[in-house]
């Protein structure tokens, strides 16, 4: 190898002398000015003069580039008693050995060949960087020109490229998609400037450098953060006696008025184990005047135990001022309802139909491979309205399909209040039947996050979400304001009315009950004082009819089907009768705030109106500027006397560091002993224990510290 680069300068002198004088005179001060049929490997970088040692690399890493190499830096010194540096060397990648471990392995291709080849930029009088030895003679192969693109030192990712693959995660798309897209755009994977393992490993180092000392550590200071500038955000942690974090809860002001207006129904589900530490995720999601999701909390458990749940829920209480809501929809996971018995004892605990159709699938395989089962199946979890129609066909089924030995049916029967519709009609529950709006949540997030990412990547992406939600809730605010929906039914009052109130979704779902009752049968089966007692049917449909009472007088409107309590619409029974009587308009006892489109009318609307023209008519005259100025600083003060510090844009907002260290969840679990009939005595029977409550886990000591703070 020796003796081909030796003849290869030889043969190239001439070539050589007119690069080199080239670079000497000025013409190319970079020194590498070399026609396309030139050989690289002659050319002499001796008497090169650059500006700085950051071109000095450029220099020696383009010659690299096109003799296929890989450089790195390596050896300088520095003036005597000073920090100046005075030389700089740059080697070969393959310089040295790799030190061998006695009794050790390496999962990397040892590459090291002892290769001598290297530059030697020295500082002169005149501030310059020149060349002052080139060491040319490699012992290696080099890597053919078309393929030096993957050689280490001519990879790198660059800021925007960086930035944009951030984003691109950011916003639920995978990485390697990205990739895709750079090389497609650049004209194919040599012209992209690095690899794949190089843009994952520079977005893991991102991450790192953002990192205070440990994930949960900076998670907690960016609460603290928020907190500062947010009087209404609260935060809740609890660490153990190691200061590892074991649960945590957030939530932001919006969260907390939301509440305030949707708050009568409650649902969470904790299925989903969306970061490295495992840890569970477990956001409190709601209903909105749209029939769409909206956040109410999020908090995340090391564990599935008892103790476990009860903190979270008193956190979520905590923070909503003690307000309770009317029903809480879960999942058949017997510790959270023992927790819910607890913390809220006067709410309805409802469970999530479609985890219970999926245990059926694993308990009564056999029974829903039968002839019509699964249509009986599923009206007697979906659609019967009343008690006797439940009984009516729980009998009819249990006696066609003889399943009244099994095991698994009879807990069902047991815990029947807690899922069948029929027993919680009482009771606020917007027509929810299942968990999945809960579980929506963790579905959007994973689309962003992989089980190895940490904590803080998850708050991100959860706040993405939020505010995706959000971003939709205000497009239909506005849909709502700027248009009304077509009526089925034209000149009919009522129907004009519910258009005026509702918000679409809403009016096209009392449309649907309207044009129900118009199929009704009604008969009258007393009368007195005012009071109409009326059975309302549709023929060949309803098996039972329901019993209507209409107080003409009060307009008071009553009926066995309870659809205005368990969804907050007045049901096509009670519609047919008004629309008989010719009631016009919908009676305000049962026009439901939540579902109205001025639900969340800005009660701040006409002061900041006011405050807008005040700006505008202060900037046109200095002095009224200087009043109004002070006018706001006095506002402020007395504001932060009342309720704590307020920062503007560009103030500095000091904020006090934890109190030490708190330290990442372990990875570790330890198995506990936990007996489910333990569980079963506090949740009630009939409970189905949830899959991943089989081995429920220890805390590991972790009753120790727990932390809230609100300002």
């Amino acid at each position: 190898m020796e003796g081909v680069n030796s003849q290869q300068e030889v043969v190239a002198t001439e070539e050589l002398d007119d690069a080199v004088g080239l670079a000497i005179s000025g013409d190319d001060p970079v020194g590498l000015a070399i026609s396309g049929d030139r050989n690289p490997a002659v050319q002499d970088l001796l008497g090169v003069s650059v500006s700085s040692i950051e071109e000095a690399y450029e220099v020696y890493n383009d010659y690299a580039f096109r003799l296929g190499f890989s450089m790195r830096r390596g050896k300088q010194r520095y003036s005597a008693g000073t920090k100046q540096l005075k030389m700089k060397e740059f080697n070969c990648s393959k310089s040295g050995f790799k030190r061998v471990l006695r009794n050790g392995s390496y999962l990397k291709v040892d590459v090291r060949t002892g290769c001598r080849a290297s530059v030697q930029f020295d500082l002169d009088g005149n501030g310059m960087w020149t060349v002052t030895k080139h060491q040319k003679l490699h012992n290696h192969e080099f890597v053919p020109t078309t393929k030096s693109y993957l050689l280490r030192s001519h990879r790198s990712v660059s800021r925007n490229h960086l930035s944009y693959l951030k984003d691109l995660k950011k916003s639920g798309a995978c990485v390697a998609d990205g990739l895709r897209f750079l090389k497609t755009q650049s004209g194919g994977s040599p012209l992209v400037g690095f690899t794949s393992r190089d843009a994952y490993n520079s977005l893991c180092t991102d991450v790192l450098n953002n990192l205070d000392g440990t994930d949960s550590n900076t998670l907690i200071e960016i609460f603290r953060q928020r907190q500062s500038s947010e009087k209404d955000f609260y935060f809740d942690f609890e660490v153990d006696d190691e200061s590892r974090l074991c649960s945590f809860f957030w939530r932001d002001g919006k969260m907390m008025r939301d509440y305030e207006l949707f708050g009568d129904l409650l649902v969470h589900d904790t299925t989903y184990r969306t970061n490295k530490y495992d840890m569970i995720c477990g956001p409190f999601v709601g209903l909105n005047h749209h029939c769409m999701n909206v956040m109410f909390g999020c908090g995340f458990l090391l564990n599935e135990r008892i103790e476990s749940f009860v903190w979270l829920f008193r956190s979520f209480l905590r923070s909503m001022n003690g307000k309770s809501p009317q029903s809480i929809m879960t999942d058949q996971c017997a510790a959270m309802a023992a927790a819910i018995s607890q913390v809220f004892p006067t709410s309805r605990h409802r469970l999530c139909i479609w985890h219970i159709g999926e245990n059926s699938k694993k308990h009564i395989k056999g029974l829903r491979n039968q002839k019509d089962f699964l249509d009986i199946f599923n009206c007697l979890l979906k659609h019967t309205d009343t008690e006797a129609e439940f009984e009516l066909y729980w009998t009819r089924m249990v006696t066609t399909y003889k399943c009244h030995n099994n095991s698994w049916i009879e807990k069902l029967y047991e815990c029947r209040e807690k899922w069948c519709p029929a027993f919680n009609k009482d009771y606020f529950s917007g027509g929810i039947l299942s968990s999945q709006r809960s579980e929506t949540t963790n579905h959007s997030i994973s689309r962003r996050l992989s089980k190895t990412v940490g904590l803080c990547d998850f708050y991100s992406s959860f706040v993405g979400v939020v505010s995706e939600w959000r971003s939709r809730e205000n497009g239909e605010d506005v849909r709502c304001s700027q248009g009304v929906p077509t009526m089925a039914m034209d000149h009919i009052k009522i129907l004009s009315h519910a258009r005026d109130i509702y918000t679409i979704e809403i009016y096209y779902l009392f449309e649907e009950q309207f044009l129900k009752g118009a199929s009704c049968y009604q008969e009258c089966v007393q009368f007195e004082g005012g009071v109409y007692k009326y059975h309302v049917w549709r023929p060949e449909v309803d098996i039972i009819r329901h019993e209507v009472i209409f107080n003409v007088r009060e307009l008071d409107i009553w009926c066995s089907c309870k659809l205005f309590t368990e969804t907050g619409i007045l049901c096509c029974h009670c519609l047919r009768i008004l629309n008989v009587h010719c009631v016009s308009e919908i009676p305000n006892k049962y026009i439901l705030k939540r579902w109205t489109k001025r639900v969340l009318e800005d009660e701040n609307a006409e002061i900041t109106r006011k405050f807008q023209k005040l700006v505008v008519y202060c900037q046109e005259n200095s002095e009224a500027r200087k009043i109004f100025e002070q006018a706001v600083l006095d506002a402020k003060r007395k504001v932060e006397h009342e309720y704590g510090p307020i920062f503007f844009e560009g103030e500095d907002c000091d904020v006090e560091s934890s109190s030490g260290v708190i330290k990442d969840p372990s990875n570790r679990r330890l198995k506990g002993s936990q007996v489910e009939d333990d569980i079963s005595n506090i949740a009630g029977n009939g409970y189905l224990v949830h899959p991943m409550s089989g081995e429920l886990e220890d805390r590991g000591g972790s009753q120790g510290l727990a932390l809230g703070f609100m300002v």
